[in-house]
């Protein structure tokens, strides 16, 4: 799909341009919706327009589900990774998202510094937490983004600069991580995309930092230094972070018992399930599934 470079703290991937074209935009079905952990000098725009699973934009882990949309800035890390139940033989489908990516100076250094764009800058510097869409906001763009697909080269521009004017003027637009962490294109790289796909597969399990450590050729200490430095926060506290959320995903899927619940995603006994869980979510287990089916 694109070139990739090797970083410190992702993959820096550089985007081809079509003939003719400032910008990108298209469709990409499972394997190729999903990439490493990376990042790129350009603004990006995800719809997820089929399948559902997890992902990673700067310091945040969560879920993500069909049909969400969300805009993630220049040299941010992220990566998207379907369910695993995508992948089984008999799946019927194969997640697909529409993917829209531009530079800051893609029609010019100062397009975005014009007066006419003033409200669209705060938008781009808001997207280095990046951001979820939602509400009417997000039908809308939703919708321009499809339509763009069967556009020439006028047509997407002209839709572009609609999207622009969608972001600018909604008030639908979520914060996705807390700090803001920037990819840097140097040598030693793969490692955290090695310990992300470890870590995907094993969360549910007993994950020793040594086990993990190792991935890495690091020592335990420098590897809790390491994870800390690019992601802002401690190894545990990822690994917790991914089954409450996974746990989260269950409990509105699912008629599973709370107790049955805890277990599967790795947690050792109810009462510090219940506590993790309220810390994060603002609210206990149960009624966390009774708001998600209003």
């Amino acid at each position: 799909m694109t070139n990739l470079k090797t970083s410190r703290n992702a993959v820096f991937q550089k985007l081809p341009l079509a003939t003719g074209s400032s910008f990108v935009i298209n469709r990409y079905q499972s394997p190729n919706f999903e990439t490493p952990w990376h990042f790129h000098e350009e603004y990006e725009l995800v719809y997820c327009e089929k399948g559902f699973g997890n992902k990673f934009i700067g310091d945040s882990f969560s879920t993500y589900q069909e049909g969400e949309i969300a805009f993630i800035g220049k040299n941010v890390p992220h990566l998207f990774k379907a369910d695993d139940s995508f992948y089984q033989a008999d799946a019927s489908i194969k997640p697909s998202s529409i993917v829209i990516q531009f530079s800051e100076d893609f029609l010019g250094k100062e397009f975005f510094n014009s007066p006419e764009m003033a409200s669209m800058k705060k938008i781009l510097l808001l997207s280095m937490n990046g951001l979820v869409i939602l509400g009417d906001t997000k039908e809308k763009i939703k919708q321009v983004m499809i339509e763009m697909l069967d556009l020439g080269n006028i047509g997407r521009f002209a839709k572009l600069i609609e999207i622009f004017t969608l972001l600018s003027i909604g008030q639908e637009l979520q914060p996705i991580s807390v700090n803001i962490i920037s990819g840097i294109n140097i040598n030693d790289s793969l490692k955290m995309n090695k310990v992300l796909e470890y870590t995907l597969l094993h969360f549910k399990d007993d994950i020793s930092i040594a086990e993990v450590a190792s991935l890495s050729n690091l020592s335990e200490s420098a590897f809790c230094r390491y994870f800390k430095s690019r992601t802002q926060k401690s190894y545990l506290s990822f690994v917790i972070e991914m089954r409450l959320n996974e746990s989260g995903r269950i409990l509105r899927e699912s008629n599973k018992s709370i107790l049955e619940i805890c277990y599967e995603c790795g947690f050792k006994n109810l009462s510090n399930f219940n506590r993790l869980f309220r810390k994060q979510f603002n609210q206990n287990p149960m009624e966390y599934r009774k708001n998600s089916e209003q």
